[in-house]
């Protein structure tokens, strides 16, 4: 088996690594079991083939500029969820399990387990987005890379019927480096905790009377978090120097497949229909006191954006599709992302 590994850890909240800046690193850090991970250079050199210098074949091309970007997928192991979550929104509100704080569900939550709660509006305050920084051992090949200024673009949750759930992260990165053998060592997360699995996702709570309660098939969440990279011209370097917020606010969406269609569904589409939401993931391992990792996602102000009936064909059961989006109704907070694991903390800072 490979012998690589993929290390992160948060970087100061307001500070994005680039090439010559370095911020302090949080405490936390995460050796995720990933399935893949992909640092691209995104190389755009400086091609001169319009210049007229009479020579009729391409010229050398000379560096220019890169930008870099990042993508990796995971399984949904518990802390691993909890830090792409935080890498993405900023550091949840994080309450240690007392025997009196409740999940969702209103179940207790015992001591030696930890609630971590993401609300909306989500991220740190300000200009930039919560950022981290990457390296990349490709230990076999004697290959290793340092990516600073990691913002997470888009976060997918999906439920796949085996293989567990799945964890598909990306966005731009400030800077990306080969450097030598960094010599880290770490437990990759899931070493001895399982990931959430689809037999043990549950859609509890959806649009009244919606056939979706009943016959859910699939639901599947995106959390898009729009973000650029950004190369001033106060700095010489040919790669970006901070990353930013763009002007559109984080948002929750996802799709949902139900095997009969419904009327209700239909009028709500057609409505644009506000409803509350809920997904929860349980996982198989115990925390303490026969309490388990879980996870949830609830839209208090839910409404369809378009999907609709299968074709009308020949066949006894017809289904149907739904996309959807978590939005603001009156008053903040009506999206709520949970967390509850036995990592103590996700403080973005040291």
């Amino acid at each position: 088996m490979a012998t690589g590994y993929l290390k992160s850890a948060f970087e100061s909240p307001g500070v994005p690594g680039a090439e010559f800046s370095t911020p302090t690193l949080s405490t936390k850090t995460l050796y995720a079991a990933v399935l893949d991970f992909t640092p691209t250079l995104g190389a755009n050199p400086l091609e001169r083939d319009d210049e007229l210098i009479g020579i009729d074949e391409p010229r050398a091309i000379l560096p220019e500029i890169y930008n870099p970007t990042w993508s990796l997928t995971s399984r949904a192991y518990p802390d691993t969820l909890g830090f792409l979550l935080t890498g993405m929104l900023g550091a949840p509100t994080t309450t240690s399990g007392n025997g009196v704080i409740t999940d969702p569900d209103n179940t207790k939550i015992p001591t030696g387990a930890y609630r971590h709660v993401f609300t909306a509006p989500f991220g740190p305050t300000g200009y930039y987005p919560q950022t981290q920084e990457f390296i990349a051992a490709y230990k076999d090949q004697s290959v290793f890379y340092r990516l600073k200024g990691c913002a997470t673009e888009q976060l997918a949750i999906t439920v796949p019927e085996s293989g567990g759930v799945q964890l598909a992260a990306n966005g731009p990165a400030n800077y990306i480096a080969r450097i030598s053998d960094p010599s880290l060592s770490g437990t990759a997360d899931g070493t001895s905790t399982a990931p959430f699995q689809r037999a043990f996702a549950t859609v509890t709570s959806w649009l009244s009377n919606s056939n979706i309660t009943v016959s859910c098939q699939d639901i599947n969440y995106t959390i898009t978090n729009p973000v650029a990279a950004i190369m001033n011209m106060t700095v010489a370097s040919r790669f970006p120097d901070t990353v930013e917020k763009e002007d559109a606010p984080v948002s929750v969406s996802g799709s949902v497949t139900a095997r009969q269609i419904d009327a209700d569904d239909w009028d709500a589409l057609v409505a644009a229909t506000g409803f509350t939401a809920t997904t929860r993931w349980v996982s198989t391992d115990v925390i303490a006191s026969s309490y388990p990792h879980k996870a949830y996602v609830t839209l208090k102000n839910a409404q369809y954006t378009g999907g609709g009936a299968e074709a009308l064909a020949n066949k006894r059961r017809i289904g149907g599709s739904f996309d959807f989006r978590g939005t603001y109704a009156g008053t903040a907070g009506n999206t709520v992302i949970t967390v509850v694991n036995n990592v103590a903390s996700y403080a973005t800072n040291a």
